[in-house]
């Protein structure tokens, strides 16, 4: 941090922070509004950022009042986005150069992510950087609600061994920034063009916002 904040860990959001990966959300919101012909806004989509799967598929079914389950909805967007996170998401400029660079300096690393494991681990495979994580958290399988608290930081700090206080976490969504604040976090905010950054109340929530990881390398 450049208030001379010096870090005992580092958590990154996965989605929009250290993957250029929100694209294929996009394809899978229009698709499922397709088949159901639903009025799906930008709003929707900035309210649904932080939820994690099962928590969106709730959130979808009071919305739209749909008869679908939750597990028949989650098994929907898996089908869809699956394929691209396995074959085509690729890391933000500068991601994994700074995720070394931490590394190099003692700085144990992990991922706090909305995204199920089934996703994020092929798009860290194919992008020959899961070896570099010393944690990978996925929001579903400890807490409800996905990033709307600061429970899963908590938690990925705990597996770290160290107080989130300590931590320094990186995200890219205004309300997930709020969350890790909330929990005693730095956060860095980090530039996303997908419509579900509301930029003006990241920058506002964040300690730090930057443009992508090649400005704080060296």
């Amino acid at each position: 941090m450049r208030d001379g904040f010096k870090p005992a860990a580092a958590i990154f959001d996965f989605d929009g922070t250290l993957a250029d990966s929100m694209w294929v959300w996009d394809e899978v919101d229009r698709e499922f509004a397709r088949r159901r012909d639903l009025p799906f806004s930008n709003e929707d989509k900035e309210r649904i950022a932080a939820l994690g799967f099962e928590g969106t598929a709730v959130w979808m079914i009071e919305r739209f009042g749909l008869e679908e389950s939750i597990e028949d909805l989650m098994d929907e967007w898996y089908e869809l986005a699956s394929e691209s996170y396995a074959r085509e998401v690729r890391l933000k400029p500068g991601a994994e150069a700074f995720v070394c660079q931490l590394k190099r300096r003692g700085i144990p690393v992990a991922i706090a992510t909305s995204l199920s494991r089934g996703m994020l681990e092929p798009a860290l495979d194919n992008n020959g950087v899961r070896s570099l994580f010393d944690e990978l958290v996925v929001c579903e399988e400890v807490c409800e609600g996905g990033k709307s608290t600061p429970a899963v930081y908590v938690e990925t700090a705990r597996r770290l061994d160290v107080d989130l206080s300590s931590c320094v976490v990186f995200e890219d969504v205004a309300l997930a920034a709020r969350s890790a604040k909330a929990g005693g976090a730095r956060v860095v905010g980090v530039r996303d063009d997908h419509a579900q950054q509301v930029r003006s109340e990241l920058i506002e929530a964040a300690d730090l916002f930057i443009q992508d990881f090649r400005e704080l390398l060296g």
